[in-house]
């Protein structure tokens, strides 16, 4: 009984050091304004500053397309999930034809690069040549401002090229693309 009694005793002196109150919710912080990305000007610029003449956008929905003519290579600028003209992300894409723009070149040239992926596609006319298309897509960042283009830029120009060089360059007899 004296077990019982001095067990009864003990949750009851315990008791209110059981018995905390929850703590309270942190007070409510505003929200950080969603980045919505860069705008259309700041991406031209940076496209213009890199020396490429842009033509003025296209747009078709929550996307804005850019034409650019980079010498005598002539690509796109996709730029996705726009919102009042702020942009968050960007793909480059080229098309490329040639008669060595076949599945098992453009699948070596995939082997050997990084960033830049290209893709076999069927000529457009009968009896045309084949295609091999080439995208890099870019997650811009917030805060890193409109010169986050800038080394995208370089890359693309450089592997783009070397895809248009590939499938248009009449490959020896066996030789891999590299």
């Amino acid at each position: 009984m004296k077990s019982i009694a001095l067990a009864a005793a003990l949750v009851a002196l315990a008791a209110p050091a059981f018995a905390q109150t929850a703590p309270s919710a942190p007070a409510a912080e505003a929200a950080p304004a969603r980045w919505s990305g860069l705008t259309v000007a700041e991406v031209t610029g940076r496209l213009t500053a890199a020396g490429l003449v842009v033509a003025p956008p296209q747009t078709n929905n929550d996307r804005i397309y850019l034409r650019v003519d980079d010498g005598p290579l002539r690509w796109v600028m996709t730029l996705f999930s726009c919102t009042n003209g702020s942009c968050p992300d960007v793909q480059f894409t080229a098309v490329f034809s040639g008669a060595n723009a076949t599945p098992d070149i453009v699948s070596r040239w995939n082997g050997v690069r990084r960033f830049v992926k290209a893709f076999h596609a069927a000529p457009e006319e009968e009896g045309g040549d084949p295609q091999a298309v080439a995208q890099y897509d870019v997650l811009l960042s917030a805060g890193a401002g409109p010169q986050q283009l800038d080394d995208p830029i370089q890359v693309w120009r450089s592997l783009a090229t070397d895809l248009g060089r590939t499938v248009t360059t009449e490959q020896p007899a066996g030789a891999a693309a590299q």
